[in-house]
């Protein structure tokens, strides 16, 4: 049955991300097919500039939209009238903020793919794609000559790990708003207010954590850079266990929210 949950929730994201996706993919195409023409005229050239123009807003559209749509379908599906049919299924509130969350996170990074397909459409059989290829080659090369192949895989993993809690975070800080946001007469002015709320105690407590490791770490400044690869990924474990914190404490308050003081009028 959970299954059916997390199929319907896919097909409801989905529904409205596919045909941006297509658009970014089909711009992209067709600027790699018009580059491929020579043909000097100033009719085919104004084509060209609409054509990158859109394919340029439907790439900033693919990551905007995206975000827009996981929040908002948060909102619709369990917080709007359609809360009173969500949730007289035979599912609890945490397995739907678990879905919606899982969900949206795996289309957030779905645009990013496609996205990046669409660029090396559009790069194919270029000398720059070419020279982006050999540039990244002599990174790897460079960076396996100072440090082992699995200090740079651990090193790229802990890299993408922390971009996905990222994502967890900021979307579960958007869903605890939103929660918050429905105790109010108007709830999308007190998710706003909320939002702001939250945003803004992130960002100090942010500061705060590095303003702390900045006074330990003042007097060995030197030796810590010095170090390199052993020095960003050391760096990089303290904003981590901040943003596990952050993502549990915006869960936390999610959940109690939708299962203590659910509010649909």
């Amino acid at each position: 049955m959970l299954k059916k949950l997390y199929k319907y929730e896919f097909y409801a994201l989905f529904r409205n991300l596919l045909p941006i996706y297509a658009a970014v993919v089909g711009f992209a195409l067709l600027s790699r097919l018009t580059s491929l023409v020579d043909i000097k005229k100033d009719i085919f050239n104004v084509l060209i500039g609409f054509i990158g123009t859109f394919y340029v807003i439907s790439i900033i559209a693919a990551f905007i939209v995206s975000f827009v749509v996981v929040v908002m379908r948060f909102y619709k599906n369990l917080l709007s009238h359609e809360g009173y049919l969500t949730f007289t299924l035979p599912f609890t509130p945490t397995q739907h903020i678990v879905c919606k969350l899982l969900c949206g996170v795996a289309v957030i990074i779905i645009s990013f793919v496609i996205v990046l397909l669409s660029l090396g459409i559009l790069g194919a059989g270029t000398e720059l794609m070419s020279e982006i290829i050999k540039i990244i080659k002599t990174a790897f090369s460079s960076a396996e000559q100072l440090y082992a192949s699995a200090r740079l895989a651990s090193f790229f993993a802990q890299l993408g790990i922390m971009i996905i809690v990222a994502l967890f975070q900021s979307l579960l800080m958007f869903y605890a708003a939103i929660a918050i946001g429905q105790q109010f007469r108007s709830k999308i002015g007190g998710a706003v207010v909320a939002f702001i709320c939250l945003y803004a105690a992130s960002q100090v407590i942010s500061t705060l954590e590095l303003t702390v490791f900045a006074l330990f770490n003042i007097e060995n400044i030197d030796n810590y850079f010095d170090s390199g690869l052993d020095a960003v990924q050391s760096f990089l474990i303290m904003p981590f266990i901040v943003s596990l914190i952050f993502s549990t404490a915006y869960f936390i308050i999610t959940r109690h929210f939708l299962t203590k003081k659910l509010n649909l009028e």
